[in-house]
């Protein structure tokens, strides 16, 4: 069931991602080309999403969240492990996530890297990546 007052998902997990992170973007179109048309991609950046899927900006921003068909959330990598589930081969490789040890290091990993993804790849221009040819990036003052 899709989450109160956000549109019929037909058949798709949804995936919130930072939309104005080129890290965050990049990752997210990658996943999305793993887990197959069952995955439907959303920046957290659109207008009443959050309140619809009832997640705090502070908590997207922190991580992705998946919020499947039956309306269960995951968030940061075990959103990645989740929405590939519905491929056999990846589904099986993923589940390695859940063994002991594995799961708070990725984890750890994940944070850090969500931590400084502005570093990584820089931050697209919210208003148009580009504007007269020449791109823009927002990177936090040293």
């Amino acid at each position: 069931m899709p989450p109160p007052g956000f549109p019929e998902l037909a058949g798709q997990d949804l995936l919130l991602y930072d939309g104005e992170c080129r890290f965050c973007r990049a990752s997210a179109e990658r996943l999305a080309w793993l887990a197959g048309p069952q995955l439907r991609l959303v920046s957290l950046h659109e207008p009443g999403l959050l309140e619809a899927v009832a997640i705090s900006k502070e908590a997207a921003m922190q991580a992705m969240h998946l919020v499947t068909q039956q309306g269960r959330v995951y968030r940061g990598l075990e959103a990645a492990v989740q929405a590939l589930r519905h491929r056999f081969v990846l589904g099986l490789l993923a589940k390695a996530y859940y063994l002991p040890g594995l799961r708070q290091l990725g984890d750890l990993g994940y944070r850090l890297v969500a931590r400084y993804r502005y570093a990584i790849l820089g931050r697209a221009v919210a208003a148009g990546e580009c504007d007269g040819g020449s791109c823009q990036l927002h990177l936090k003052p040293r």
